[in-house]
């Protein structure tokens, strides 16, 4: 098969899925329903700031999208049809890239318009618009760090246990621990791509040794090492 009809493929499995569907629903319902409250509850002159707005994208959406580009990957190992399509795509690499691909088109994409619509309901300043960019690339690169987690532990409930945990309560957790997290904080992957956002969480405040666009730098860094270390392992292993 082509790289297109692989692509084609993918594209396809992604967007008939049922779970899929709910996972992007349950995404745009916590990330838009906190922007909604956030407005209810805001106070003072002025529209809402586009940071806080977006809150519920970051914190949850793109999590949330995080399980949906895992589950690509860990759906087909549960049902045992990644068997079928390593034997029609014999190129592992191929497919997992594939998948990654796909994910982070999808994720971006939907992250974006996210923002967009949490703006609009939060009645937020519109003229933010690095941030609806900003949590596009995040979102695209949470992805392919997520298809590599689900191609790494293969098991739906370990690789979703995994992807929230880790930037909901590992990270915030170390980040806040006291005499260590001024050392451990700026090395954070995901305190580093909330640096790079500009939106506000449980991190405090760390003195990044290269800058917002540095920390972005750093997470696809990160991102694109279990990504490899994924595609190792796939070409590796029985599938």
């Amino acid at each position: 098969m082509s790289t297109i009809a692989v692509l084609n493929a993918e594209r396809i499995k992604l967007s008939t899925t049922r779970s899929s569907l709910w996972t992007a629903v349950a995404a745009a319902v916590l990330s838009i329903g906190l922007a909604a409250l956030q407005a209810s509850t805001a106070y003072g002159p002025g529209p809402l700031e586009g940071e806080k707005a977006a809150m519920g994208v970051a914190v949850f959406g793109v999590p949330v999208l995080m399980i949906l580009s895992a589950l690509s990957v860990t759906n087909e190992y549960r049902s045992g049809m990644i068997r079928t399509t390593f034997t029609a795509v014999p190129d592992r690499t191929l497919v997992l890239v594939a998948k990654a691909v796909v994910a982070a088109v999808f994720s971006g994409a939907y992250a974006a318009v996210m923002v967009m619509a949490s703006i609009v309901v939060a009645n937020a300043d519109p003229r933010n618009w690095r941030l609806v960019g900003a949590i596009a690339v995040y979102a695209m690169l949470a992805a392919v760090l997520a298809v590599g987690v689900g191609a790494l532990i293969r098991a739906s409930a370990g690789a979703v246990a995994l992807l929230l945990l880790w930037p909901l309560v590992a990270e915030p957790l170390l980040g806040n621990m006291p005499n260590i997290s001024t050392d451990i904080g700026p090395y954070l992957p995901f305190g580093n791509a909330f640096t790079f956002l500009g939106v506000q969480w449980l991190y405090p405040v760390y003195a990044m040794p290269w800058g917002e666009l540095g920390s972005i730098v750093y997470f696809a860094a990160v991102s694109a090492v279990v990504f490899v270390a994924a595609l190792v392992t796939v070409n590796r292993r029985d599938a």
